[in-house]
């Protein structure tokens, strides 16, 4: 529930968040920086290894002109795109020529909680003290209804947090993870914006959780649904659990690119599990905060060590 938000909060205050110059695949498993005068040599091995294991290029002999603005220019690519997308770059990206633009497109990941948790907590305690008052009925029949009272809200709110797993997986599969047609110029730069930018340049910690205009789109789709569904006060509390979950979810996905889980912890399970969907299985692992999706879709990517 909203505690664990304030433990990602916290956890960060230990990490890093911003990507140096230097930033290699090390970053992503959080290789921590040896003294310079000591392990320098090791830390190298270990930055050749992992550049070697996850295939990120030393060279940029590309596609596209980096000096210019590539929202624009990926359309062209045409049915290069889908391999040029899935090769990760260690280098900034610039999407639009308009500086108002390309600043609406970047995000502090505090801005999250700042933005979505207030409205979860007040909105919480209002589910909380209006089915306290015991007025709240569910109308099964028009002859038969059943109350609902104020212990129902956890169950509510946990519904909506599960509900909110399965959007999760849906989005980012099946609208994140489509494949664009290779003649279709928008649908490329389409998918380039919401998710490509990410997969070629996962290093980017300006881009790694949802800018609040945007995610307030999907917010007040989910809100209309779930009341349209249910009785007010019921498919509100219902949305909250899922607001919450999704506040987790881009927590969580800031967590796995930049956070330093402990070794066999179910956060380090997700990280290396998450490295993998970058660099190795694009087209599958599509849970972020849990797996659980990836199983009844046959979407599981094989265990391996790290």
């Amino acid at each position: 529930m909203p505690y664990l938000i304030f433990f990602f909060i916290l956890s960060y205050k230990n990490h890093p968040f911003t990507c140096p110059t230097s930033c290699t695949s090390d970053h992503l498993f959080n290789v921590s920086p040896s003294p310079a005068n000591k392990q320098k040599k090791s830390l190298q091995k270990k930055r050749a290894r992992w550049k070697m294991r996850m295939r990120i290029p030393l060279t940029s002999s590309d596609l596209v002109d980096w000096r210019k603005p590539l929202a624009w220019q990926v359309g062209n690519l045409r049915e290069k795109y889908d391999a040029w997308v899935h090769q990760p770059v260690d280098r900034p990206i610039r999407l639009f020529g308009n500086p108002l633009m390309e600043a609406a497109t970047k995000t502090s990941w505090y801005w999250v909680p700042v933005v979505w948790l207030p409205i979860v907590f007040y909105l919480g305690w209002h589910c909380y003290t209006t089915l306290a008052q015991g007025n709240t009925r569910l109308e099964l029949t028009s002859d038969f209804s059943i109350p609902i009272p104020k212990h129902v809200f956890p169950v509510l709110f946990m519904m909506g947090w599960f509900l909110w797993t399965f959007i999760e997986y849906c989005i980012h599969r099946f609208v994140f993870h489509m494949k664009p047609p290779a003649h279709n110029y928008y649908l490329i730069t389409l998918h380039f914006l919401l998710h490509g930018q990410h997969h070629k340049s996962p290093y980017d910690g300006s881009r790694l959780v949802f800018p609040p205009g945007l995610a307030s789109i999907v917010v007040s789709l989910f809100y209309m649904s779930l009341c349209k569904t249910l009785p007010e006060t019921l498919g509100t509390s219902v949305f909250v659990g899922g607001l919450c979950g999704y506040v987790v979810y881009d927590m969580i996905h800031y967590y796995l690119h930049y956070g330093s889980p402990k070794r066999g912890s179910y956060l380090y399970s997700l990280k290396a599990y998450h490295v993998k969907h970058h660099f190795e299985h694009q087209r599958s692992g599509f849970g972020i905060t849990t797996t659980f999706w990836d199983h009844p879709f046959n979407t599981v990517i094989p265990d391996e060590k790290f």
